[in-house]
């Protein structure tokens, strides 16, 4: 088959780095500027032809396989060039991407980095000053031709094509992405992210408009307050704030000082009142609608939120409006016949049509409407522990496991085992140990999930917890000797290849660790050897490990590949997938029972590991 490699560098007034590709390319001033390109190992061409370069010799042959690094950019705006309308792209099946293949192989996403860390022809670094020349609007918002600044033009022109080069050579090295299923995953993902989230584009601007009207509100208050000049510094409010209760109780203005602070016994009322100003202002949720607005398509859908092999364990991230990162804050009430909190539908609506009247919304309400703002009808699914699943399916905890498949509540069992004839432990204290512990942590992961005693007690808690999951705890171990040496765990294989660790995964697919290191330090628990690798999402850090991250690693990657299995079943069954946050799936239409059959559905290469979830339908984005 013929490989086509391709570069192009656009003009738009909407930047890239703030509204995405999809933004990008719909704005009314885009265009392809030029586009360098080769088949196979031939030389490599720059067009600047507008006709020429939508006619590139294969571009859309099926049967010719294209590669790019990054290659939604080029796929999304090469679809606007040919006069595909808005919603409609060039079929992801035949794009190969270099950042993918890098991504699934433990390596750097930038071209520049990885260049460098495979060490090929290096990528030319005059890229950014040239791109500040052309493809952004000059000073007088206009666009600089070639004829303005022909040598500079040149030099665009040969660093484009040298990009073709590098990726070339990088292709080469890496080739397409090695594990099959990971290939039909990722073309999944691309139309996923081509579909979207339908927005609320009203709401969002009102509360836009409702989060400036707040700010400004509460910037004059804490003006009159506190009397600094500008209530968005920070080192005046700490300044003030330390000569309110010193600088031991207030060494910054981090979320977790001012919550502490907010608890403190004694705070006099303009301390307080000033922190919850202070707060509020620093609350994100008006963000999240302006970056909606900014990046959402003609058609009012956002795209391209999903960032796949995101994370080393292969997790998506979100990118733009950060759908993995939504305020949890929810329109609830109580169930008078359960006593439990649900979703309350008549305080959603009153907000809304509060902003709609003009009246306004608290910082609070705003964070409420944050997913409030995305548009189904969607069907919900979320698996139910699928975490604590995997690592005892993985660990062989057997009677984890039989609770699990009887349904029982896993909290619960877990507090029962934990307790003592002198020392009771509820299902609370039962489910913050499930949750803290599994991947060895200690008092501080107790601390950081709401667990409440002094150390000791807390200590005695993570002794009852390993005590009482005696296959995990030996997981973590069998785990880290194995990543030094090599070694087979049963569902997880580690493979030692010189420097680098493979962990082969039950699927197949692989966790890679680059320049795996050892070294012996001293530690207030004596002297210890620590683990290292390159972590190339931070430019090749030495970054630390030990056997419970390590089965961290495995537990979320085991867990992802379950959702990405999950997915493409979706998918294959006609289903419209629009969005998935961390174990949650997002599905326009209303048929439940469809959708959780699809997702519960254990993979072959997961015979043993129950998995179950529970889903519901609901017209506007929310949680359970």
């Amino acid at each position: 088959m013929t490989t086509l490699y391709v570069d192009i560098e656009t003009f738009s007034h909407s930047d890239v780095r703030r509204v995405g590709a999809y933004r990008h390319a719909e704005d009314p001033h885009f265009l392809i500027l030029m586009a360098a390109w080769a088949h196979d190992d031939g030389p490599v061409r720059v067009e600047t032809d507008p006709e020429r370069i939508r006619s590139i010799p294969g571009l859309l042959d099926p049967g010719v396989r294209k590669v790019a690094h990054n290659s939604t950019f080029e796929r999304v705006c090469f679809s606007t060039a040919l006069g595909m309308p808005v919603g409609e792209y060039l079929d992801p099946q035949q794009w190969d991407d270099t950042m993918a293949s890098a991504r699934a192989q433990g390596w750097p996403a930038k071209l520049e980095t990885l260049a460098k860390a495979l060490q090929t022809t290096p990528k030319d670094t005059a890229g950014t000053r040239l791109i500040n020349i052309f493809s952004k609007p000059n000073r007088a918002g206009g666009r600089n031709l070639p004829t303005d600044k022909p040598e500079q033009w040149e030099e665009f022109k040969a660093y484009c094509r040298q990009d073709v080069e590098t990726m070339r050579e990088i292709d080469r090295l890496l080739g397409p992405i090695p594990h099959l299923p990971e290939r039909r995953l990722l073309v999944v993902d691309q139309r996923i992210n081509d579909r979207g989230l339908m927005v609320d584009i009203p709401l969002a601007r009102r509360a836009v408009r409702a989060g400036e009207i707040n700010a400004v509100g509460h910037e004059l208050e804490l003006i009159r307050l506190t009397g600094v000049d500008n209530p968005n510094s920070q080192p005046q409010m700490l300044a003030w704030l330390q000569g309110r209760v010193g600088a031991e109780a207030a060494p910054n203005l981090t979320k977790e000082t001012v919550a502490d602070l907010l608890l403190r016994p004694g705070l006099d009322e303009t301390t307080r009142r000033a922190l919850r100003l202070r707060r509020e202002l620093a609350m994100v949720a008006a963000k999240k609608f302006d970056a909606a607005l900014r990046q959402t398509s003609a058609d009012s859908r956002l795209r391209g939120q999903l960032t796949w092999h995101g994370a080393h364990t292969g997790r998506w991230t979100g990118s733009g409006v950060q759908v993995h990162n939504l305020p949890k804050a929810q329109f609830t009430r109580e169930d008078p016949a359960t006593g439990k909190a649900v979703h309350d539908d008549v305080a959603e609506r009153t907000a809304i049509l509060d902003l709609t009247l003009g009246l306004g919304a608290d910082a609070l309400d705003l964070k409420k409407l944050v997913r409030s703002m995305f548009l189904g009808p969607f069907t919900v699914v979320d698996y139910a522990s699928i975490e604590a699943r995997v690592i005892a399916w993985l660990a062989r905890e057997e009677w984890a496991l039989e609770a699990f498949r009887l349904d029982r509540d896993i909290y619960v069992e877990t507090a029962e085992r934990m307790s003592t004839p002198t020392r009771r432990l509820s299902r609370s204290q039962g489910k913050v140990a499930v949750l803290a512990l599994g991947y060895n942590g200690g008092v501080k992961s107790l601390r950081v999930m709401g667990a409440e005693g002094t150390d000791d007690e807390l200590q005695q808690l993570v002794w009852q917890w390993r005590g009482a999951n005696p296959a995990i705890v030996d997981f973590w171990k069998r785990l880290e000797v194995a990543f030094l040496s090599g070694g087979d765990l049963g569902l997880v294989k580690v493979e030692r290849l010189g420097k680098d660790r493979t962990i082969v995964l039950p699927s197949g697919r692989r966790l890679v660790y680059h320049g795996v290191h050892s070294r012996w330090v001293e530690t207030t628990r004596g002297r210890r050897r620590r683990i290292y690798f390159k972590d190339w999402r931070y430019g090749g850090a030495s970054t630390d490990t030990y056997g419970g991250r390590l089965a961290e690693n495995c537990t979320q990657a085991v867990a992802r590949d379950v959702l990405g299995e999950a997915l493409v079943r979706l998918h294959d069954a006609g289903h419209r997938v629009v969005g998935h946050v961390h174990d949650e799936v997002l599905v326009e239409g209303s048929d439940v029972e469809a959708v959780e059959r699809l997702m519960v559905q254990a993979p072959r290469w997961a015979k043993g590991l129950p998995i179950a979830g529970e889903g519901f339908s609901c017209q506007r984005y929310r949680k359970q």
